[in-house]
């Protein structure tokens, strides 16, 4: 299932994070409820696959830690306060 930035998570786990040419895919932590957020450099052409459920021993960090989509998931942050 390939979502874009903007829709709502329906499936909270483990995404592939596939960027627009900037950097190689990889893993994030998405919650059910959240919104796919936009990349820092590749905006909405960023593409999230799902992969897994959530495993706690999984070492994957959720994507507010990733430094290219922390402005996207703090104004979201914002809007709901």
């Amino acid at each position: 299932m390939r979502c874009m930035a903007g829709a709502k998570v329906k499936r909270g786990g483990v995404y592939n994070v596939l960027h627009s040419g900037h950097r190689p895919p990889h893993k994030a932590i998405l919650q059910e409820g959240e919104s796919f957020p936009e990349c820092r450099r590749c905006g909405t052409a960023v593409v999230f696959e799902f992969l897994e459920a959530v495993n706690e021993s999984e070492e994957i960090e959720h994507i507010g830690y990733d430094p290219d989509f922390m402005d996207s998931i703090l104004r979201t942050f914002a809007k709901a306060g």
